[in-house]
């Protein structure tokens, strides 16, 4: 179980390195955008991103899932390559699809998203970013596929500066406004799509495209189009319903809100583009479940007190970063953080269904997550705002990891030990609350006081057995394990 624990410690922090560096750079983005947008017009841009984000989803008709199952199912190269490139020509063509149809019907289209028509500019040039993204999704998944997680690294980072430096040009430099953001957007994509390309090579040649393999691989993905649709609900569609029942103004301090709590994301997301390859490849070796359960709680342990901590100090955070007028974001950082860490939660759970190549529970429970979310959000965001709508958030990504254990558990036990992961949310939220309640008028002078309270989360490590004295030696004598 060391071995494992390093081998996957290990490339997480590598993924992590890129995912760091790049959540980095664009929070480097919010002071720029809050001194250069008003919340009104930040609320527009955060309202593009959130459709063109369901446009992509929609785009990959949930491909991705199957290429990493089909990519696993043998050694060979030539079928392998069948594999990536039938799935990356179908996502590149629905692309297209798609921004063909937002061009031809982008001024209704704005007038119902955004509530007028003169953002219809803004929705064509992220739609036709959309396309270009799609290569950069194959090659950073061929790319873990392969073991390669310092490409990854290198990859993101290149097209993450690129992306930001040509964003802060356009908008900074050049005063484009908010079509600047777009602009650069498609621009920094075309560049990256074209790197994408290069890197991929032989992979993607269209005399690799195979009709019937790309059948299998959408029969196996088909449970999961209406979940990827789900998941965005959960994770997204509550910026709609801000706007709606509140003002374009508030889904703005909504969205920076969001970016605030998206740094919990720079361990969770991490931890999720290594866990799928890496508990894949040891699913047959004897000491994978007693991992898989151990993970559970590490897993928990780190991005809690991550999320944790983001709640405590959103204040001071935003006093830093942004201006007077966007302080009152804070109210929804600290159920959008938790709702991080139970997004990334739902791939530890999902692991027995991914095994036996069954979609169908993940299906049932974003399904019933995003029904959840719609309903919370009808009852809440009219009453509480933005916070309501962000609570709504919070509750719905908890359903779904909850069903898959259920269903996980009767397809591939694993020894989990649930008790202490409900301590550990438990102590989490408390730990949130009592650090929130310290701040008062002046929260810089709470910051030991805050400091001190996080640090009571240290010792759940030791006294719910996540780690032991000797486990800690033996974590430190064993070699690590990973393929760069």
């Amino acid at each position: 179980m060391i071995r494992y624990v390093r081998q996957l410690a290990s490339e997480s922090v590598i993924y992590g390195l890129s995912t760091v560096v790049g959540r980095l750079l664009f929070i480097f983005l919010v002071p720029i955008y809050t001194r250069v947008f008003s919340p009104e017009e930040y609320g527009e841009m955060s309202l593009v991103l959130v459709a063109m984000t369901l446009v992509t989803l929609l785009a990959t008709l949930a491909l991705d899932n199957s290429a990493h199952r089909w990519f696993w199912d043998t050694e060979a190269d030539e079928d392998r390559r069948r594999t990536i490139a039938s799935w990356a020509w179908c996502q590149v063509g629905t692309s297209v699809a798609f921004a063909l149809a937002i061009s031809a019907a982008a001024h209704p289209l704005a007038r119902l998203l955004m509530g007028r028509a003169g953002a219809a500019p803004y929705l064509v040039l992220a739609a036709w970013a959309v396309p270009l993204t799609a290569w950069s999704t194959v090659v950073t998944n061929w790319l873990r596929m392969r073991r390669r997680p310092w490409a990854v690294v290198g990859f993101t980072l290149a097209t993450t500066v690129a992306s930001i430096a040509t964003t802060v040009l356009l908008v900074v430099v050049l005063h484009r406004g908010l079509r600047g953001v777009f602009e650069a957007q498609l621009l920094s994509m075309g560049a990256a799509a074209a790197v994408s390309l290069y890197l991929l090579g032989d992979w993607v040649h269209p005399r690799h495209f195979a009709g019937a393999r790309l059948r299998e691989m959408l029969v196996f993905a088909l449970p999961l189009i209406p979940a990827a649709v789900a998941f965005w609900i959960n994770g997204m569609g509550d910026r709609y319903f801000v706007q709606h029942y509140v003002t374009t103004a508030e889904v703005g301090l909504f969205q920076v809100g969001y970016a605030i709590s998206a740094v919990v994301a720079l361990g969770t997301t991490a931890f999720q583009q290594a866990w799928g390859p890496f508990a894949l490849s040891i699913h047959r070796d004897a000491g994978a479940r007693p991992f898989y359960a151990q993970a559970l709680l590490l897993y928990l342990w780190i991005g809690l007190l991550g999320a944790a901590a983001v709640s405590v100090f959103s204040p001071e955070i935003l006093r830093l970063f942004t201006t007077p007028a966007y302080l009152g974001a804070w109210t929804v950082v600290p159920f959008l953080a938790f709702s991080y860490v139970m997004s990334g939660l739902a791939y530890i759970a999902g692991l027995g269904p991914s095994l036996a190549k069954r979609t169908a529970p993940t299906a049932v429970a974003v399904g019933v997550a995003s029904v959840l979310n719609l309903a919370l959000n009808f009852v809440l965001t009219p009453r509480y705002g933005k916070e309501g709508s962000a609570l709504a958030t919070l509750l719905s990504q908890a359903v779904v990891p909850l069903y898959l254990f259920r269903s996980s558990q009767r397809m591939y036990p694993i020894p989990y030990r649930f008790g202490a992961a409900a301590a550990l949310v438990a102590a989490a939220a408390g730990i949130a609350g009592l650090g929130l309640a310290l701040g008062g008028d002046d929260p810089w002078r709470a910051v030991p006081l805050k400091l001190a309270v996080l640090a009571l989360f240290v010792p759940l490590l030791f006294a719910l057995g996540i780690v032991t004295p000797g486990g800690i030696r033996r974590l430190r004598a064993a070699r690590p394990a990973v393929d760069a």
